[in-house]
């Protein structure tokens, strides 16, 4: 057992994860279960944050066989053993979750956020489609979104920059800082409401470490130095859940270099474009460069954005690359 003990609602317990828990506890007569955050994941193993303190962890056989792998952020029960790690049970129902699609299915990057803090800078980072697909991926997996330009001060037309990230989604915030400086960190802050989670992603090179340790008010993530093209290094090269001041958790992940958006139902939240595809020649048209595309035709009346095409095609799995067409003048 490490560090001082921990109220668990500071961290993310709620209601009703005490109530998913006492039914597990119910199905489990005769054990003593206790639950606690993954704060970190081995092979086997976890650190888990437990009401105790820190704790490390192995997965319980059950667990291993059930073919259910606790990712940051998962609350789970655990058992305490004599002279031993705490054995891990059961991993509690996800409230919300941070998926990609990989080659082999879904990749769970964190769970149960509830806020998604997703950094670009204007250093030749502004990608509208990548961005775009970020925010689904966000979307999907049932937290909310705000999208943060770091380095600010390395464009002449902030507001012209601003403006193209609102674009995106006018329901998603967008916050300039420089996070070196200091400057806009206090609106980050403001998105993370007591007990909530935050999970800052993006690029590598952003300036993910140098944000988290401004809102921690401490030196706790690693940063690399800016090279001669005034672009960061990637430094953070495993998930990390960190406590913040006041209440709540951060989780810094490594960077991405894009994101693939992972779907129960790859339509869902595009009913719109689903809608213009019926009117495609090809049944299965992939909305990119065959004719007779309904939905590119659409993008060339401006009627609806490529942006958004791009990252509907993301989400059905099709090869990205905007739709080829021409609006009208």
């Amino acid at each position: 057992m490490n560090g001082p003990e921990l109220n668990l609602s500071e961290i993310g317990w709620t209601p009703e994860f005490e109530q998913a828990a006492q039914e597990v506890r119910l199905g489990a007569p005769g054990l003593t279960l206790l639950p606690g955050r993954v704060a970190g994941v081995g092979r086997n193993t976890a650190t888990l944050w437990t009401q105790g303190g820190a704790q490390e962890s192995v997965f319980a056989g059950t667990l291993r066989q059930a073919d259910v792998t606790p990712v940051v952020g998962d609350w789970v029960l655990a058992e305490p053993v004599p002279d031993a790690p705490l054995r891990v049970h059961a991993v509690l129902p996800r409230r919300t979750q941070l998926a990609r699609a990989v080659q082999s299915g879904m990749q769970l990057l964190s769970a149960n956020v509830d806020v998604v803090l997703v950094m670009t800078a204007p250093d030749g980072d502004i990608d509208e489609a990548r961005l775009s697909r970020y925010l689904e991926a966000v979307r999907a997996g049932g937290a909310r979104a705000a999208l943060l330009l770091n380095k600010v001060d390395l464009t002449r037309k902030p507001e012209a920059v601003l403006a193209q990230l609102r674009a995106l989604d006018p329901a998603v915030p967008v916050l300039p800082l420089r996070a070196k400086e200091g400057e806009g960190v206090a609106g980050v802050r403001a998105l993370i409401g007591p007990g909530e989670t935050a999970a800052l992603i993006g690029s590598s090179g952003m300036g993910k470490s140098t944000l988290t340790n401004a809102l921690l008010g401490r030196e706790a993530a690693q940063t690399g130095e800016v090279g001669a093209t005034r672009e960061g290094r990637h430094t953070t090269t495993a998930r990390t859940l960190y406590r913040l001041p006041g209440g709540g958790v951060l989780v810094d992940n490594p960077g991405l270099r894009d994101i693939e958006v992972w779907r129960e139902d790859a339509a869902a939240g595009f009913e719109d474009i689903e809608a213009l595809a019926a009117d495609c020649r090809f049944r299965k048209c992939t909305h990119g460069s065959e004719p007779g595309c309904a939905v590119v035709r659409a993008v060339a009346r401006g009627q609806i954005s490529e942006e958004r095409v791009e990252a509907y095609r993301a989400a059905q799995g099709f090869a990205t690359g905007r739709p080829k067409a021409k609006r009208r003048k």
